[in-house]
């Protein structure tokens, strides 16, 4: 790497760590910076995972220390994802880059869809009802580690809406389980691709520590009780820009 470089990196990662702890798709910004960088887009796939789980990790600390991880809970769930997340690293070091593209853009006008339909339970839901938990939420994460494992962008909205939609959570109590879910499936995934060739170390590490930055100051304002409808607009807007890059870009 250059000089030059390393700040990007720094900087890139931190922003993307506080973008997945308090809603998703940091990856959106640190996929085409590895790439603008010069990795190769497989390479780049797996690199990014170092920067989600030093990120992901410093988020579970934070949360730990605020005792805000409801673990026995959260081991449940976590059980379908990280099967789930296995399976889709495996498939994503086979697939090629066109294939990969089309489920990126099925999976962004997925989650716009369910943003929109879903507003009123994000912004206004008052208190957890968890005793209401749908019977489809341990498949539904099934889906998400798969798709965590396959290709990260979009992977943390889809948990948010997994724990909001089919939990019946508040979004400040999704947060911190959301954290140990991307923590479990980067922990899973990475061996996948480092035995695949598919990570480089020297930029996955840099980005990995601007992440953890980021993370652990997002971990601070993320149980606030006034964050959760601005969650909820970063989300929409994140993904509401890829949708746009996507466009264009086509």
């Amino acid at each position: 790497m250059n000089a030059w470089e390393i700040p990007m990196l720094l900087i890139g990662g931190a922003f993307a760590g506080a973008l997945n702890t308090l809603a998703s798709s940091g990856s959106a910004i640190t996929l085409p910076l590895l790439i603008l960088l010069g990795v190769p887009p497989g390479i780049a796939n797996g690199t990014n995972r170092l920067g989600v789980l030093l990120g992901s990790f410093s988020a579970v600390i934070s949360f730990q220390k605020a005792k805000s991880i409801p673990w026995r809970k959260t081991l449940v769930l976590s059980a379908p994802l990280a099967t789930g997340a296995i399976l889709g690293a495996r498939a994503a070091t086979y697939l090629n880059d066109d294939r990969i593209q089309l489920v990126i853009n099925i999976a962004i006008f997925t989650a716009l869809a369910i943003l929109v339909i879903g507003s009123k339970r994000f912004i206004f839901l008052k208190e957890s009802r968890q005793d209401k938990e749908s019977r489809f939420i341990l498949p539904a994460l099934f889906l998400v580690g798969f798709w965590t494992g396959f290709i990260v962008l979009d992977s943390a909205t889809y948990m948010i809406l997994a724990l909001v939609m089919l939990g019946s959570m508040d979004v400040t109590e999704a947060n911190p389980i959301k954290a140990v879910f991307l923590l479990t499936a980067s922990i899973l995934s990475i061996p996948i691709f480092f035995l695949e060739g598919k990570i480089d170390w020297v930029p996955g590490i840099t980005l990995a520590a601007g992440g953890a930055l980021g993370s652990w100051w997002a971990a601070k304002v993320a149980l606030q009780p006034w964050i959760k409808k601005w969650i909820y607009f970063l989300l929409i807007a994140v993904v509401s820009i890829e949708l746009i890059v996507m466009i264009i870009g086509n």
